[in-house]
């Protein structure tokens, strides 16, 4: 056989086999659009519980892409985006799930008509990847959707387009459908009509997380302390090259007693005011001048920003820190780390102003002072203000299918407004445990009347029962604010959390917002000076004058660059010039200091 002929068998053999596969093929019935009409849009998704991740892409305000993650690691529903941060996400997911879940298709809104280029038709209806090529057209941008599940197999992926225009002519079978959006399924090429709500699509952070970040019910509250003092870091040119100098300005402290089941001039009390005189720092007791009283409306609003702790954003603190914060250990230990000077928060060394201690101690100062949240069971929370962090358009502020560019809107600008950084930590405090009440066990007589030394021995027992359960009393209410503080403490240790600027004015006070002047006849309706009901006017100013510009402080002299980092609580105040000397008095017991 030569080549020819070899070569047309194999030709031959081929066309047959060809046409043995083509005509043993199983029929496939091509399903037209219209057929979609009713059916789910992804009839693979059939449990909800498969769902581990969820991922949105979407164009913010800024005109930036936005991929936003909320995923199960190891077990546990966190924020890959935002450093795996712990999630909330029970609720939320399953709001995203019963939205994708069984997703009806309404309508075939449009569809390939002829095999040509369907970019500028996706464009129309707003259906454009925001993380594909075409996306650098500008619009027509949707925000793609993705569900995956244990093996990374994509359940959905969907992306929403425009919100649809109500039809004069014809409508949808089902009129008393809302929120009806064009989508289409990511890599494919027909558009379609289904009901979905973008607004349970959130890619905002605090919607996804715990809203009561401290974990506290503000009637457990029973003191606010106020340490109030700020650093500013002046920059000098010196052989060592430049050198950055903290310039602390420590003006006192405040303790507020907080009664929150009382109302009127009962619920706040101020227990004692603090502040610093003279060169050598006295620390002394001030007292309200006349015509001031406490002001109320401040210190109920910090208790209510309190109570839902609002938190934008987070950073992650190295892992030494924040091993060194979850086992408790004091500032004396802690070593210095970048991030907590990036962050305002200054480890240092200096003497006590406050007289506690003889020696000079490090200490964490921040750049704004701290308050702590004393609480009934003995827990403390300190709560540190650091430096400012950008602005709110870093928070990359997301624009909602139903504004964005995608209906042939205008964005609005990114809402501007300062960040914060807040350190917290948590102690317990012992000595507010009331100690048990110990009651002395009588004496059984050996002789006398029978019915004496029976009524003796129940005394006896009696006492000691009570005196039992007195203790038992005071060691699990030990036991369990050791317990919880631990929790805390594991809580807070790997994070710095970031604040809006607005919620730090609000639970951040100062001499300045929490007194008043009073108000002997308040102006009645239309008078000048009249609060309307709605903060249409301003409340008075408190009547407190300027601070003068302090001394060098024994330890921190300009002569002495402070090289170390982070901010903590100490109390300390400035004590206005023209204000009257009080006269000495024992200075009460402050509840001894942690390193939290």
């Amino acid at each position: 056989m030569n080549e020819t002929t070899k070569t047309a068998v194999f030709l031959a053999l081929a066309v047959v086999l060809v046409a043995v596969a083509v005509f043993s093929r199983p029929a496939v019935r091509e399903i037209k659009l219209e057929e979609m009409v009713g059916k789910a849009l992804f009839a693979k998704f059939t449990d909800p519980l498969a769902v581990k991740k969820l991922e949105i892409d979407r164009f913010n305000a800024a005109k930036e892409l936005e991929n936003f993650q909320i995923a199960e690691v190891n077990g546990v529903w966190s924020v890959p985006s935002h450093e795996n941060y712990p999630a909330d996400a029970k609720d939320q997911m399953g709001k995203v799930a019963e939205a994708l879940y069984d997703l009806k298709v309404l309508e075939v809104a449009a569809a390939d008509n002829g095999g040509g280029d369907t970019t500028a038709m996706h464009q129309l209806y707003g259906v454009i990847d925001p993380a594909g090529e075409n996306a650098s057209l500008g619009e027509g941008i949707g925000t793609k959707i993705t569900l995956t599940d244990a093996n990374a197999d994509k359940l959905v992926d969907l992306i929403i387009g425009k919100e649809v225009a109500e039809k004069k002519d014809g409508g949808f079978s089902m009129p008393e459908t809302q929120n009806l959006r064009y989508v289409r399924v990511q890599g494919q090429l027909p558009v379609y009509v289904v009901s979905i709500d973008p607004n349970r699509f959130s890619t905002k952070f605090d919607e996804w997380i715990e809203k009561n970040l401290l974990d506290i019910s503000t009637f457990d509250i029973k003191q606010i302390y106020v340490d109030e003092y700020s650093i500013k870091i002046e920059h000098q040119l010196t052989n060592q090259g430049i050198v950055g100098e903290l310039q602390p300005t420590f003006t006192g402290d405040l303790t507020l007693d907080y009664n929150g089941s009382a109302t009127g001039p009962e619920k706040w009390t101020l227990a004692k005011w603090m502040g610093f005189r003279g060169e050598k720092y006295e620390y002394y007791e001030r007292k309200i001048k006349e015509g001031e009283e406490l002001n109320t409306e401040t210190l109920d609003g910090m208790i209510s920003a309190l109570n839902d702790l609002k938190i934008v954003s987070v950073t992650k603190k190295p892992a030494v820190l924040a091993e060194a914060l979850r086992k408790g250990e004091t500032f004396e230990k802690i070593k210095d780390d970048a991030s907590l000077q990036k962050s305002g928060f200054y480890l240092v060394q200096m003497p006590d102003l406050k007289g506690k201690t003889a020696r000079a101690k490090r200490q964490l100062l921040s750049n704004e002072g701290d308050i702590q949240l004393r609480m009934k069971d003995g827990i403390r929370y300190h709560l540190r203000f650091g430096n400012l962090t950008g602005t709110e358009s870093e928070v990359k502020e997301e624009v909602s299918p139903a504004s964005s560019d995608a209906d042939g809107q205008k964005d609005e600008p990114a809402k501007m407004g300062a960040n914060r950084y807040l350190f917290i930590t948590a102690d317990f405090d012992e000595a507010v445990i009331p100690k048990p009440d110990i009651k002395e066990v009588p004496k059984i007589p050996t002789e006398g009347k029978e019915e004496d030394i029976e009524e003796a021995k129940e005394a006896a027992q009696q006492a000691e029962q009570s005196n039992k359960r007195e203790q038992e009393r005071y060691d699990t209410a030990v036991t369990d604010g050791k317990k919880r503080t631990e929790k805390l403490s594991e809580r807070f240790a790997d994070w710095y959390y970031v604040i809006p600027e607005d919620v730090y004015k609000k639970i951040h006070l100062t001499e300045q917002n929490v007194f008043k002047a009073k108000q002997a006849n308040p102006p009645v309706h239309g008078e000048p000076g009249h609060i309307h009901a709605d903060g249409d006017e301003p409340p008075v100013a408190p009547a407190v004058p300027p601070k003068p510009q302090l001394p060098d402080l024994p330890g921190m002299s300009k002569d002495e660059p402070a090289t170390a980092p982070p901010v903590d609580t100490e109390d300390k105040k400035e004590e206005p010039a023209q204000e009257e000397p009080a006269p000495k008095e024992p200075v009460k017991d402050e509840p001894k200091e942690t390193s939290t």
